[in-house]
């Protein structure tokens, strides 16, 4: 593993390949996943929604690729309360705070302290107060590229004072390419789990844990996204789904996938494995008129899957440690999601 040291105000763009000729090309602009060029026989494929360049990549407000954070999703009214303390943080959608706040991680450059032909780490130090959050947190954002066609995302962080902390890569992915002209709610999708957060008109969850049994949510068994889309009142406010599931617990040890998509023609299958409690699915209802590598995107050109914990968590300890963001001082937390490529 080489070691360095690498920030510069310009972004560096890194590429790792397999033997089996599978490419991603990574940035240090929001620790972001630009590509996934997958060797099909019938030619390369890139299967990941990007900026045609980093001019654009800067300028993109849709997250791209990118690692999120302080706090990845929602903080209802960019407030919270820990040990009696109340904490009022940035908000940048509306009176809430998405993904972080204004100046986010999405659009930071961070350090490149390790890379070899296989994988990359990139860091990052927040200062303590940074978008009001408070303590010095140190991450670093791992990528590896695996013989068994797997990007193996890992997450490492510490913090000086208790904190919610809260890391996701926010990747769109199109498994019929993200050239090939097709939104993904023609792609099959299966998801282990058994409830899913309903939200508000804002996109905050309200609180309750509703069964997907009987709902448009239910994705235990295989079928294509759009068959029940925008078909009840909260995939309408959304514009599509924009909902946390809760994971099996069963699963969530990066082992066993808790989510499978397929391309229409089931000629490539993405498994997600995490040992996250929740995943965000995310179906691009917001991609209006975003530069991509081969043209303009559109709503549902891609969907995201952000494994995390539960949007407003640190608002509702009521939830649970096992769906608790808080991080301790002078621990370190460790969290992986591999997404893994079969064609």
């Amino acid at each position: 593993m080489q070691e360095r040291d690498s920030v510069s105000s310009e972004p560096t763009v890194v590429t790792l390949t397999n033997r089996r000729g599978m490419t991603i090309i990574l940035t240090n602009l929001g620790a972001s996943w630009l590509s996934c060029i997958l060797p099909l026989a019938n030619g390369q494929r890139d299967v990941v929604l990007g900026s045609p360049n980093m001019t654009k990549q800067k300028e993109q407000e849709v997250y791209l690729g990118a690692t999120v954070g302080r706090v990845a999703n929602r903080i209802k009214n960019a407030q919270f309360s820990v040990n009696g303390i109340q904490y009022n943080v940035t908000n940048n959608q509306g009176v809430h705070c998405l993904h972080g706040g204004k100046d986010n991680f999405s659009y930071r450059i961070w350090n490149i302290s390790q890379q070899n032909a296989h994988q990359v780490t990139f860091s990052l130090i927040s200062p303590d107060g940074d978008q009001g959050f408070p303590g010095e947190l140190k991450v670093e954002v791992n990528y590896e590229l695996t013989e068994e066609n797997q990007v193996v995302i890992r997450y490492q962080h510490q913090t000086t004072q208790i904190c919610p902390v809260n890391l996701t890569n926010h990747t769109y992915f199109n498994l019929a390419g993200e050239g090939a002209g097709e939104t993904v709610l023609g792609h099959e999708l299966e998801i282990q789990s058994g409830y899913y957060l309903p939200t508000d008109l804002d996109g905050i969850p309200t609180g309750e844990w509703k069964s997907v049994a009987n709902t448009h949510f239910d994705f235990r068994c295989v079928k294509t996204i759009g068959r029940d889309f925008l078909q009840d009142a909260d995939q309408k406010a959304a514009r599509g789904y924009d909902h946390t599931f809760i994971l099996d617990d069963t699963l969530n040890n990066a082992r066993q996938p808790i989510a499978s998509l397929r391309s229409p023609n089931g000629d490539v299958q993405m498994n997600v494995l995490t040992t996250m409690p929740s995943m965000q699915l995310y179906t691009g209802n917001y991609l209006i008129s975003v530069a991509g590598k081969t043209g303009e995107y559109v709503p549902y050109s891609g969907v995201a899957f952000e494994t995390q914990f539960p949007p407003n968590a640190v608002n509702h300890p009521e939830w649970g440690a096992q769906f608790s963001p808080i991080s301790q001082p002078e621990q370190i937390y460790i969290s992986e999601t591999c997404y893994q490529f079969i064609f």
